[in-house]
Order: C-alpha cells, then sequence, then structure tokens
C-alpha cells in the first residue's frame, strides 16, 4: 500500500511538473491588431508591429509603446523602461486589458524583430 501511494505521489509531481513546462514554452497565435477585440480581454496574445511612439515615464518605470500594422494600432504598456525607438518592428506577448474604453497590450515579454 505504502509503496502505491509513493508511486501515485509521484506520477503526480512528474505530471504537475509536464504542465508547467507546456505552459511555459507555449506561444498564443500571432493575431493582427484590427482582430483584438473585448473577447481577447483578460487574454494572452500575441502581436506585431512597427513602434510609431513611445512615452517613457521613468519614476514609475512604466512606459506606453504605440505600435500599428497594416491593419490598425493599438498601445503596449510595460512595468519597465525598454531601450526601443521608433520605426523598430517588435513582437508582443502579453494580455489584452482595457483602460478608458479603449483595448491595450500588457505586455510580458517583447522581443525585437
Amino acid at each position: 500500500m505504502k509503496n502505491l501511494l509513493k508511486i501515485t505521489l509521484i506520477l503526480s509531481l512528474f505530471g504537475i511538473f509536464i504542465l508547467i513546462l507546456i505552459a511555459n514554452t507555449l506561444n498564443p497565435k500571432s493575431i493582427s491588431i484590427n482582430e483584438i477585440n473585448n473577447k481577447h480581454l483578460n487574454k494572452n496574445i500575441q502581436v506585431s508591429g512597427e513602434i510609431f511612439n513611445i512615452k517613457s515615464f521613468n519614476g514609475s518605470n512604466f512606459q506606453i509603446i504605440s505600435i500599428n500594422d497594416e491593419t490598425g494600432k493599438i498601445d503596449v504598456t510595460t512595468n519597465k523602461i525598454l531601450k526601443v525607438s521608433k520605426n523598430q518592428n517588435i513582437m508582443v506577448f502579453g494580455i489584452v486589458k482595457e483602460y478608458k474604453e479603449f483595448l491595450q497590450v500588457q505586455a510580458n515579454k517583447i522581443i525585437i524583430l
């Protein structure tokens, strides 16, 4: 009976480890900016675009990066000041949020392309 309990515990921990590993390696499907709507609120997305405006708030380590693609534009918020510049292309992994009735992406990860 004790051996069965040990085997069950080991298999459970192994399963949890595999789920954590999969969750950290899977990326959401890339979508265009105009596809982002209220059904994406609080969901992870991946979006790419060209930077056309940057607002940095040094005192609070907060930055708003405005990007666009051929379909539209959206603001991306970050909790750290990134060394990016206008006309750079970036890929953003983040969560869709609403601020003052406008959708924006709260970035978890940004890759400069």
